[in-house]
């Protein structure tokens, strides 16, 4: 009798910790959901444009005042150097810096939201050997692509930058000179 007491004794402390846990294991669950939608909810884009549509219609030649306008809001600039970034929502933004006089306006986009399952990428090896030998344009790498266009992540006074992202998160940048239409950097990592 005194045995069974024990065995009954576990079994309820067993089944109460169970229980305990349970409950933990599901609070836990639902405190990760909470935070989850959190996150979404700030990925609401503050501005006129998106990253990429933004890189549209700015130009290194606009003003301060004039980006503000296009984009939508004031920019935030540095108390170290002269650059400006408009925060476009969480995990995308606008830079504006200067190499010198020369602007370099730079799109930071989110890579998720750019994958093409289709794009394959030539070997670096074949990439260097087609710099070497006098350059490739944009629509030519685009052929090499299967026709699958870049997104224009960066701009200079003298060139535009594009970007690939593919199935694995590796992303392709290329830069063309604006006068040559000839890509000057390209890599992938």
């Amino acid at each position: 009798m005194k045995n069974k007491v024990i065995v009954i004794a576990i079994a309820i402390i067993f089944i109460v910790v169970m229980g305990i846990l349970g409950i933990l294991y599901l609070g836990e669950q639902e405190n990760n959901k909470n935070i989850s939608q959190d996150t979404n909810v700030n990925t609401e884009v503050k501005g006129n444009y998106d990253a990429i549509e933004a890189m549209k219609h700015i130009e290194t030649s606009n003003t301060i005042e004039e980006l503000n306008n296009i984009i939508g809001f004031e920019a935030e600039k540095s108390d170290y150097s002269e650059e400006y970034t408009w925060k476009l929502d969480n995990k995308n933004s606008i830079v504006l810096k200067y190499a010198g006089d020369s602007p370099i306006i730079q799109a930071n986009i989110d890579k998720s939201k750019i994958i093409n399952e289709e794009v394959k990428f030539p070997a670096i090896s074949e990439l260097r050997e087609l710099l070497n030998n006098g350059s490739f344009t944009y629509e030519e790498l685009v052929s090499k692509l299967d026709g699958i266009e870049g997104v224009l992540a960066g701009k200079t006074t003298t060139s535009k930058s594009y970007m690939w992202v593919n199935k694995n998160e590796q992303i392709l940048y290329a830069t063309f000179n604006n006068e040559s239409g000839k890509c000057t950097i390209a890599s992938i990592r």
